[in-house]
């Protein structure tokens, strides 16, 4: 895809192979490969769990809702294909709660819209926006956004909201290219931010988080994004903590915990003794996703045997222990709760063996004041991006009503999170780590040699891991999707 702004091409190193050697000084062979999952074998009730009788963490029912289906666990089940043959299957991506919305910003009065938010299942007709004929997407309302966008900020709010209100009589639907569904996501974001419509709700139903998850399996069979996320943080984590029985992961970003069962069973495989796993997970506020991340992650403890326990605090409550392998497990949500002086403080005081970086949208990070135009266009550019690679991958798998699902739940969410904080400033994650005195951990051999395995298992071509510096980066067609870096004192 063309970008849509002029930038510097960067050239990344060809995929790399599936067999390598180490260096001829130290006469090994990488290990055979393998593809990487998360296991999650999501039993049909948590007292069927063979043994786990060593478990600190007991069944925590989900919390009477008139809403929730009758048959909670048979809906988990199906959602996540239950196989009683195969213990294993994908594991569950994650994506932090969309912010509420910019504090950077002064409230704006709200204008009158021409539509409520727009449906997401149907069959499209020409007359369902504001009785009019949707007009094609082109250059010309391309530009109309960026212009609303200049608008913004520029403080000039009544010429932004005229701007989104002519598009609205002409606006494109979220079908068609990429380009297309993803600048309809964020005109409806730019909407939200300034007042033509309400902001998406942080707090969802039970039927809403099965949709979610629902969402999230079909993102995950997909796309490689969050396979390559999950294994290159795991192993970071896993090599730095090996030799020690008791491990504390302090997760900043856990959504519904999809990224631990792996972890957890890599622990029980090493480990001869039974060994403790403890995870501390940052939220503002327990929710139905907490009750079902922490049932979901407490049964599988159970079903392999380790001691495992999890706690769901805010920032001022963490809790440490001595004797343990602390590790930090981050993305850039933190960023918006938290400031970078706080964060440093907070840093030193847990002093991990390893702080593990994942950045899921590769922001370009540019030193100097915000822009909010520019971060609007890189943002732009990057789901645009993403859209592309997914229906490569989607292309031939009848996966039409996968991605409208993916696309509802899960990004266009994190496109209104990431246009509220386009005004912020753009923090350089990098400094920050460097200032509380932390270097980058190069990545070993063998997960740079597994994580290029893992697009073996991905039918369309496009998909490459590429290493710049300390950090590996899985990218679509030269554009860096995800990326993992790894940290220590």
């Amino acid at each position: 895809m063309k970008s849509l702004i002029e930038t510097t091409q960067n050239h990344y190193p060809k995929p790399l192979p599936c067999n390598t050697t180490t260096a001829a000084a130290s006469n090994t062979t990488t290990p055979p490969c393998y593809e990487p999952t998360s296991v999650l074998d999501l039993r049909s009730s948590p007292a069927s769990a063979a043994g786990g009788s060593d478990s600190v963490c007991g069944s925590v029912p989900l919390p009477d809702d008139p809403s929730l289906p009758a048959d909670w666990d048979s809906i988990i089940c199906y959602l996540t294909d239950k196989d009683d043959s195969a213990p294993t299957l994908r594991s569950i991506p994650q994506f932090a709660p969309p912010d509420t919305g910019n504090p950077n910003l002064p409230p704006f009065p709200p204008s009158v819209d021409c539509y409520d938010q727009p449906p997401f299942d149907f069959d499209p007709s020409p007359l369902d926006f504001c009785g009019s004929e949707p007009a094609s997407f082109d250059r010309l309302h391309l530009e109309q956004l960026i212009r609303a966008v200049e608008s913004v900020e520029s403080n000039e709010i009544p010429l932004a909201h005229v701007i989104l209100a002519r598009l609205n009589h002409q606006i494109f639907y979220p079908v068609g290219k990429p380009l297309q569904r993803a600048a309809f996501y964020f005109k409806e974001a730019l909407e939200a931010l300034i007042g033509s419509r309400s902001p998406i709700s942080t707090a969802l139903t039970p039927i809403e988080t099965v949709q979610k998850i629902g969402a999230y399996k079909a993102f995950s069979e997909l796309s490689p994004i969050f396979q390559f996320a999950n294994f290159t943080a795991n192993q970071a984590i896993l090599e730095s903590t090996d030799g020690f029985g008791s491990i504390h992961v302090i997760d900043f970003d856990i959504g519904l915990g999809g990224q631990w069962p792996s972890f957890m069973q890599e622990i029980a495989m090493k480990c001869r003794s039974a060994p403790s796993v403890r995870i501390t997970a940052i939220v503002q506020e327990e929710s139905v996703e907490t009750e079902l991340t922490r049932e979901i992650l407490c049964s599988f403890a159970r079903e392999i045997g380790i001691r495992f326990q999890i706690e769901f605090v805010d920032l001022c409550s963490i809790r440490l222990v001595g004797g343990e392998a602390v590790a930090v497990n981050l993305s850039p949500s933190i960023f918006g709760r938290i400031d970078g002086t706080s964060f440093l403080r907070l840093l030193r005081r847990i002093s991990p063996r390893i702080a593990v970086f994942v950045d899921a949208e590769c922001r370009r990070e540019v030193a100097g004041p915000p822009w909010f135009r520019r971060n609007f266009i890189d943002g732009l550019e990057f789901y645009s991006v993403l859209l592309e690679s997914m229906d490569a991958a989607a292309a031939g798998n009848g996966g039409a009503e996968q991605m409208r699902r993916i696309e509802r739940f899960l990004l266009r969410p994190r496109i209104f999170r990431s246009v509220a904080a386009a005004g912020n400033r753009s923090l350089l994650w990098k400094d920050l780590f460097s200032g509380a005195g932390m270097s980058p951990i190069p990545f070993s051999e063998f997960t740079e040699s597994q994580a290029a395995c893992l697009l073996r298992r991905v039918p369309a071509r496009g998909f490459h891991v590429a290493k710049r510096q300390a950090t590996m980066m899985l990218c679509w067609q030269g554009r860096e999707l995800v990326a993992t870096s790894a940290w220590r004192y």
